[in-house]
């Protein structure tokens, strides 16, 4: 898949990261106001740094008044640092591929769809007037990255993100009803809510990564197998399920990394990955 194939308009990401209504902060400072970022991040993040402050800034951009005030008011209580991981993935993972485009929509794209999740998620593990307030901000999120994407220059991202929204929310479900009727899931089962839920989500985040930094069709399959198994690998230690060990799904990442031209970008990005699965990040 390339990019530059949908021809009904030309690239331009910054057509649709616009101000969506009247805000007191200046869009420039949504990023830092709405979304908790550390001040000093580990040195893993270094090489996308700057680049993901950006992408929170746009980010906040795109979000409307009422989404702006209802997240930023969530993010400040509920959230730990694993928000950075969607985005941050997808900007190293076009690192490898010099050619210069823009990441800065798919790095967006990956971010609302994680935190429509995440609020959702977080829902059903609380109870009270709280729990509402995560369904309504997870429903609000979900509109806006289907505005955004509708909106995009690029529509066939409606259909991957689709794709991935029903296969996520399968993994959650599953789980969810495991746990509902107390029933300790199966290794087979338990390999299915972590792929649904981790593995396809980092796989498409790796592949749309190198997708809009220009990379070839072998070059993006490669990115989502190694995003896959880096997804299995950091589901396994997120949960703490008792299967095949993460250190497995990982080596089989690398693998299918090493297969890319040696470059600053893919050891930037494997230096990363190593560091988030060690804790380090």
């Amino acid at each position: 898949m390339n990019v530059n194939s949908d021809k009904r308009t030309s690239y331009n990401n910054n057509g649709y990261f616009t101000d969506r209504g009247s805000c007191a902060e200046s869009p420039l400072l949504l990023g830092k106001v709405i979304f908790p970022i550390p001040a000093n991040l580990p040195a893993v993040w270094k090489p996308v740094e700057q680049e993901l402050h950006t992408v929170f800034m746009r980010l906040g951009a795109v979000l409307r008044p009422v989404g702006r005030s209802i997240l930023k008011e969530l993010m400040q209580r509920s959230f730990d640092n694993e928000f950075l991981l969607p985005p941050g993935l997808t900007l190293f993972s076009g690192r490898p591929f010099p050619k210069g485009r823009d990441q800065y929509l798919p790095a967006v794209t990956m971010e609302l769809l994680y935190l429509a999740a995440r609020n959702h998620n977080i829902a059903g593990r609380i109870k009270g007037k709280e729990q509402q307030s995560f369904v309504l901000a997870g429903d609000l999120l979900y509109s806006h990255l289907i505005d955004l994407l509708v909106k995009s220059p690029h529509i066939f991202l409606l259909e991957n993100i689709s794709l991935l929204i029903t296969a996520m929310n399968e993994g959650f479900s599953s789980e969810e009803g495991c746990r509902l009727k107390g029933a300790k899931p199966g290794k087979k089962e338990a390999g299915e809510f972590i792929r649904k839920q981790y593995g396809v989500f980092y796989g498409e985040s790796c592949f749309l990564g190198s997708l809009f930094a220009g990379a070839n069709e072998k070059e993006q399959s490669l990115m989502r197998e190694f995003g896959a198994a880096f997804g299995m690998a950091y589901g396994l230690r997120r949960k703490g399920y008792d299967l095949p060990s993460a250190d497995d799904f990982l080596d089989k990442g690398l693998a299918a990394l090493s297969l890319l031209p040696d470059s600053q970008g893919r050891e930037d990005l494997k230096s990363f990955v190593l560091g988030i699965i060690a804790g380090n990040g």
